[in-house]
């Protein structure tokens, strides 16, 4: 079984990651889900095989496994019931433990991959530090199902977040499918093209009827297998639906 490989700027002695831009970010979703997918073309990620195809990780120089649970109820530190849980524990000490939890998120597979998206940024970004140094004997980044103001800032959180948005519905795939459903639907472009994917039309969201827009979310969401709301969100993060509360692209 072949080892998924990634690299992106750290510290040298923690092997923490430095302050990553989006773009950086995405760069490295685009790095794991090359080596999850079985092409580059596919859209939706196959929950079923995250389990074999993510055991075995290279980052950075740090190797390390990864060991799934998707078969109980998860609970943090704090004793919280959580959606997923990424922790290391010098028990294992080559190892990473994600546990996802199956019981509550079964009846909802975009929520489930969501959370399993998020899981995986942890895996990559958090931890090879956590293996590197081992000077803690217990570390543990959760999911939270109402995260607190607190989770929403975290710069930990904020990056998995991110890397499982680019992870799920990358901005090349998008361009390709927003071309198609602009040109589809002829929909009113904006003056001003997208500034972050180069060449991709932009739309102004308070342009679109209400109920047309909703259409939209909803066939790219059952496309990537991802909620109305997570399409939403990525199409502002791209800069191809523009609406009035900006996203920053940094």
């Amino acid at each position: 079984m072949s080892r998924i490989t990634a690299s992106f700027r750290h510290f040298a002695l923690t092997y923490e990651p430095v302050q990553l831009s989006n773009r950086e970010i995405w760069g490295v979703a685009h790095q794991v889900r090359n080596q999850l997918l079985d092409s580059p073309l596919d859209r939706r990620l196959d929950l079923s095989a995250v389990e074999e195809k993510a055991a075995r990780f290279e980052v950075n120089g740090i190797r390390y496994g990864v060991l799934w649970d998707f078969e109980h109820d998860v609970r943090n530190a704090a004793d919280r019931q959580v959606m997923g849980v990424t922790e290391y524990h010098d028990a294992t000490p080559l190892h990473v433990l994600v546990s996802i939890n199956g019981p509550r998120l079964k009846e909802s597979e975009t929520l489930l991959r969501s959370t399993v998206a998020h899981e995986l940024g942890h895996v990559v970004f958090d931890a090879p530090g956590w293996l590197a140094v081992r000077g803690d004997a217990f570390v543990q980044a959760s999911s939270e199902f109402n995260p607190g103001p607190a989770a929403k800032w975290d710069p930990k959180e904020v990056r998995a977040n991110e890397f499982m948005g680019a992870l799920l519905a990358p901005a090349p795939l998008m361009r390709v499918d927003w071309l198609r459903l602009v040109k589809r639907n002829r929909l009113p472009l904006s003056a001003k093209p997208s500034q972050v994917i180069t060449g991709a039309p932009a739309i102004d969201g308070a342009a679109l009827d209400p109920e047309a827009a909703m259409e939209l979310m909803y066939g790219l969401g059952e496309l990537y297998g991802v909620s109305s709301d997570f399409i939403r969100v990525r199409l502002a993060r791209y800069d191809l639906l523009r609406t009035p509360r900006p996203v920053s692209i940094h």
